[in-house]
């Protein structure tokens, strides 16, 4: 099968900008699945910490922006079971001990969760996003994640002036 290149909306960009942490901290829960009682307890801290400033709000923005423009029903409630999937384990990761090692289950269903949905809304939320959407839509996503974008306060932004962000 070909590898079609799809031209993502200008709104929806913001918001795949955000994918990129849940996809270090899927990554970083992966080798912590392989790791010592030690890492997954970095891990466990280091994920308390990115859901409360990171992940949490941008699932938050995504479900004010994104859920008005999602016309299907069926891909709505899957849209917000995945969201309420993640907060979920992020919970459970939370509520633990500070001394307690989180379980292998658990780091591995939050790493797959997270994992899971990027890619589900990269390559199946945002291309019936972007066949529905009307031009009076698109413009009013981009305002609004413009706006959101204002306000984030990601690694990414804070790079050297000479790497160009556009």
């Amino acid at each position: 099968m070909k590898n079609v290149s799809r031209k993502m909306l200008q709104g929806l960009q913001p918001i795949s900008r955000d994918h990129g942490i849940a996809l270090v901290c899927a990554h970083y829960g992966r080798k912590a699945v392989r790791g010592s009682d030690v890492e997954r307890l970095v891990f466990a801290e280091q994920m308390n910490a990115y859901c409360k400033t990171d992940i949490r709000p941008n699932l938050e923005d995504e479900q004010w922006i994104l859920s008005p423009l999602i016309g299907d029903v069926n891909l709505r409630g899957e849209f917000h079971r995945r969201h309420r999937a993640i907060n979920e384990l992020s919970l459970q990761l939370s509520n633990l001990d500070v001394s307690e090692t989180p379980g292998l289950g658990l780091i591995a269903r939050v790493a797959n969760a997270l994992d899971d949905y990027v890619r589900w809304e990269e390559n199946t939320l945002f291309p019936r996003i972007a066949e529905g959407i009307a031009n009076v839509d698109s413009s009013h996503l981009s305002k609004m994640t413009t706006e959101m974008e204002e306000k984030r306060k990601r690694p990414t932004q804070r790079l050297h002036h000479s790497i160009a962000l556009h």
